[in-house]
């Protein structure tokens, strides 16, 4: 890369169902990085030096070839143009009144380049500090901030009660993990290697089973959580999902907050959930939770401040996967789908280190 232009990782195809590939974007590193002297009121240039890749982001590349939505349109990202996601980089030029040069910012559409043009009200101001850009997308940042939705707001936990939680070791999971730990409750895990469960143990897990590995999910939930499970913080979707549902005590609620067992798969070959009737008695309440609905919050304000004061006293770990260079973007958003990631995955696009 070169200060002279600006790389971008452009979207050529939709992919199709069960199919995880970098193949279907291409790197363009010759487009100019915009003129300053060209923006607009409101607007500014951000270079732009980590972003996160998530989940949703598959959803919006799927082909809709010969799939039936009824009256509901699926948003996709347009072909030949970057794709966006949340993102955190530095002002280099404004034209808005809210920012200047030398803020560093953080905003949620975020395009796959190295210096965008942004609007002024898709940006949140970053604090001055001495944590990396990259925390602020992620121990700071939106997986920690629907995981506190989702314990907090959603779970009401009181000492003592179980709370279970899918895909444990990943960027939502493993901070599910602490905050719970933190909350007096017991915390079941479940991960998808050997390595992930022992990271899901190291965080204060009392219990976590390898889900590619523990057999009969029914049986095996049984095993591990003999008691029923209060609350379940739900990532996955699916058969662990229908499993789980068994478990669940009198008043449990269950969070939903992803289902990465059926993205990016045919909905013809998924199974429906078939143990729903179980919770009428239960009086079970199920709820999803959707991050961009609470910025700006009181309890965006709450999180912010607890989660700040305990990864300023090195009180939470939180284990990302870090890609050096803007081009491997596509090979990361594949890779959370094979499950060749640890961590929260975040790419540093080395536009800084450049300059």
């Amino acid at each position: 890369m070169s200060t002279s232009t600006n790389t971008h990782v452009v979207l050529q195809r939709y992919a199709p169902k069960d199919v995880h590939s970098p193949d279907f974007f291409s790197v363009e590193r010759s487009q100019p990085i915009p003129d300053a002297s060209l923006l607009k009121p409101g607007q500014v240039l951000v270079r732009v030096e980590a972003l996160s890749i998530d989940p949703h982001q598959r959803r919006f590349i799927d082909s809709l070839e010969g799939q039936d939505f009824g009256n509901a349109k699926p948003f996709v990202y347009p072909l030949g143009q970057p794709i966006t996601g949340i993102g955190a980089g530095v002002v280099i030029s404004s034209s808005s009144n809210q920012f200047t040069v030398g803020d560093r910012v953080r905003s949620d559409d975020i395009p796959w380049q190295t210096y965008a043009v942004v609007a002024d009200n898709t940006l949140t101001k970053l604090p001055q500090s001495s944590l990396p850009l990259s925390d602020y997308i992620g121990v700071l940042g939106m997986p920690a901030f629907t995981a506190y939705l989702g314990v907090v707001m959603v779970g009401q936990p009181k000492v003592g009660e179980t709370l279970l939680v899918s895909a444990a070791s990943g960027a939502v999971g493993q901070i599910v993990v602490q905050l719970a730990k933190v909350r007096g409750l017991r915390v079941i895990g479940a991960a998808g290697s050997d390595d992930k469960v022992s990271y899901v143990k190291s965080l204060g897990a009392d219990a976590v089973l390898n889900y590619r590995t523990c057999g009969d999910f029914v049986q095996a939930l049984g095993q591990i959580a003999p008691k029923g499970i209060d609350i379940y913080f739900d990532n996955v979707g699916g058969e662990f999902l229908d499993a789980a549902l068994l478990h669940l005590n009198t008043h449990a609620r269950v969070v939903i907050c992803g289902s990465m067992s059926t993205y990016a798969v045919d909905k013809a070959k998924i199974s429906g959930i078939k143990n729903l009737d179980t919770l009428i008695v239960k009086e079970v309440t199920l709820r999803s939770i959707f991050y961009l609905l609470h910025v700006g919050t009181t309890i965006e304000e709450e999180f912010l401040q607890e989660m700040t004061q305990l990864v300023e006293q090195g009180l939470v770990k939180f284990k990302t996967d870090v890609r050096e260079g803007l081009e491997h973007a596509p090979q990361a958003l594949a890779d959370l789908f094979t499950g060749d990631n640890f961590g929260k995955l975040i790419v540093k696009t080395l536009a800084a280190v450049d300059e």
